[in-house]
């Protein structure tokens, strides 16, 4: 019999279903994910994880209270969030969504740009 996914696998297998992510070495984690060279998402053990948004979605997930104010980074657009319920794993994936959305727009800018 299956045990069910925990939290943190869920959101991992989420991140991982993503076109064109890598998980890739960083120091600052031990599971980070990029989308070209740019580091979106991360885990600090099995209940932390942190996103980078857009100032107007960092904004947004602080406001609603989904999301805590990143120890280090906030000026980068990094948010914190704990993985202890399925209320907040989904908060989570939707925040990852909206983060890995920013990474692919800023990809093509970055084409149509050059």
């Amino acid at each position: 019999m299956r045990m069910e996914l925990s939290l943190k696998e869920q959101i991992s297998n989420f991140i991982r279903s993503l076109p064109k992510v890598e998980q890739k070495y960083d120091p600052m984690s031990e599971e980070a994910y990029f989308y070209g060279l740019r580091n979106f998402v991360h885990f600090h053990g099995t209940r932390h994880i942190d996103i980078r948004l857009s100032k107007l979605q960092q904004e947004e997930a602080l406001r609603t209270n989904i999301a805590l104010r990143h120890q280090y980074a906030p000026q980068e657009g990094w948010i914190s969030c704990v993985l202890d319920t399925k209320e907040q794993a989904e908060n989570t994936k939707r925040l990852i969504q909206q983060a890995y959305d920013t990474c692919v727009s800023l990809k093509s800018l970055h084409k149509s740009a050059n």
